[in-house]
């Protein structure tokens, strides 16, 4: 019996794109809105004062219910924790079952989580539900950039994967409206409404995911080959001139090539050219969140809400549509500038404006002036760090530079990285931001703006430039030991090789496409 999703009539709509293919990042692109709409929700809602007082204490002195920095780091620090073990059941389950079931089985953690969330009393239980989100959004991040990545061609795999970032800040957008509406609300329904919004998102998955193939690549690497044939036909297959079964030939051809070097195995990863390109994917993590993620996405509003000068959930509505902008900047500038120029450029930005951020808050006493301006300098940094390091450092390694075999190991070594970073960034943030302890405020702005410069740097020599290259390509380039200030122009010496053919093949799969078409109009025009 055919699979449901055969009996969509595929078509080419414009450039690489074909109706199944869409359909596939339509239903992807709910399940990254879904992560975050519920990512942002809890940085969001810990500022209302009803859920301050649901799971807070009261505080004599100051006359109101406020949650101490201690839990407030155990709720946005401990779930991290949580997160590593959704990456590694997502890898377990992605490795061996395939991507598909990954998909449904996180959207069932995602309404589980939720449920718990909502019929939440205590701090425990609210702590436990976001867990439970948290697991499901390891699980999101260790298998949408690379499945997008399997999925898409070279020429526009880059941009796709960058709107793994706006799906996120657009979910992040909605979040910022609804909660500032609800904020207003008294009770406890200032926070539950948009929590209850949440169930909409996975169960919309639930029911399209039959719409999404698995990935070719992953079923050539379980010897499905007849499989895979028909996942690439199911994508591609709206021409006549498009043989998914010569590119499911070239894919296993770069394959078996690469079983000549590794066998998948964990300690390949430091083997050989792997090492370099592990090195690549874990440094590239490590660096989107010590570049100041927390400081943008966990305490935001709380961040914005101490400073002043501005209403908190104002500045962060904001902060939301300003941030909108930058993957949108980096979908249309990527396939242009490359990954490498667009890093260096935006993260030495997204640096400056931590550093200047810093020293405004140098002043004593802060003028509604230096306010505004520290204001500013935060709502404007979350834009230029996405295009930086949010869409290139964070998604790029792990979906791009990893080896086929080792693609989902690497996968997992990257995000457990930027895990790591992120619960140490998240635990220490509030006590650098608040007294008694360091009490640094805008200050911190000297810390993650420096970490920023260093990834600059780093990137100089290290970060490579894929654009417009095939995952098989890419093999090529590494086995090559190309350095990375070279990758931009270099060119094999074999153009017949496999690499370069699956290139030359994705890139023409969408003129084929034209061309049928181009023929339908003339013979109907005769």
């Amino acid at each position: 019996m055919k699979p449901l999703r055969d009996y969509i009539p595929n078509h080419h709509i414009a450039g690489h794109f074909t109706v199944n293919l869409v359909l596939t990042n339509i239903v992807i692109a709910i399940s990254v809105f879904s992560f975050g709409f519920d990512n942002v929700l809890y940085n969001t809602i810990q500022a209302m004062k009803p859920f301050k007082k649901q799971f807070g204490t009261y505080d004599a002195d100051k006359k109101s219910w406020d949650i101490d920095s201690t839990h407030l780091a155990f709720l946005n620090s401990f779930p991290l924790l949580v997160y590593a073990v959704g990456l590694l059941l997502a890898m377990f389950i992605g490795e061996r079952y395939g991507r598909r079931l990954v998909l449904v089985l996180m959207q069932l953690l995602c309404l589980a989580g939720v449920a718990v969330t909502y019929t939440s009393t205590t701090f425990g239980q609210i702590l436990a539900g976001r867990c439970l989100v948290q697991a499901y959004i390891g699980m999101q991040e260790w298998l949408v950039p690379m499945l997008q990545a399997e999925l898409v061609p070279a020429s526009i795999r880059g941009s796709m994967v960058a709107l793994f970032v706006f799906e996120h800040q657009f979910a992040a957008f909605i979040c910022s409206i609804i909660t500032n509406f609800t904020s207003k609300h008294t009770d406890n329904s200032a926070w539950r409404i948009p929590v209850v919004i949440m169930f909409a998102w996975p169960s919309l998955v639930l029911l399209l995911q039959w719409v999404v193939p698995e990935s070719p690549r992953w079923l050539l690497r379980q010897d499905r080959f007849d499989d895979a044939v028909a996942s690439l036909h199911h994508l591609y297959g709206c021409s006549q001139d498009y043989s998914a079964a010569e590119e499911a030939q070239l894919l296993k051809e770069s394959l078996d090539e690469v079983d000549q070097v590794s066998k998948g195995e964990w300690r390949d990863l430091w083997k050989g050219t792997n090492r370099r390109r592990t090195m690549i994917a874990v440094v590239a993590a490590a660096m989107s969140m010590l570049s100041g993620n927390a400081f943008t996405s966990s305490y935001g509003t709380v961040f914005l809400a101490q400073v002043g000068g501005i209403d908190a959930f104002t500045g962060t509505m904001i902060k939301k549509v300003v941030v909108l902008c930058g993957p949108i900047t980096a979908m249309i500038l990527l396939e242009n500038l490359g990954r490498r120029r667009m890093y260096m450029a935006w993260g030495t930005v997204a640096g400056l404006a931590l550093l200047v951020m810093g020293a405004l808050g140098t002043q004593d006493p802060l003028s509604k002036k230096y306010k505004q301006g520290i204001v500013a300098m935060a709502i404007f940094f979350p834009y230029a760090r996405i295009v930086s390091f949010g869409a290139l450092a964070s998604l790029m390694p792990p979906a791009e530079v990893p080896s086929a075999r080792l693609r989902d190991k690497t996968s997992f070594a990257a995000w457990t990285t930027q895990n790591f970073f992120d619960f140490v960034t998240s635990f220490t943030l509030p006590y650098l931001l608040n007294a008694p302890y360091a009490h640094l405020q805008s200050k911190v702005g000297f810390i993650y703006g420096s970490f920023c410069i260093a990834g600059v740097v780093w990137a100089y020599f290290c970060m490579p430039e894929l654009k417009g290259r095939s995952l098989e390509e890419v093999e090529e380039i590494f086995e090559q030991k190309v350095p990375a200030r070279h990758m931009r122009n270099w060119k094999s010496s074999n153009q017949q090789s496999v690499g370069v053919r699956v290139t030359q093949l994705e890139n023409e799969t969408a003129g084929t496409a034209r061309s049928h078409l181009e023929r339908k109009i003339a013979e109907v025009e005769a």
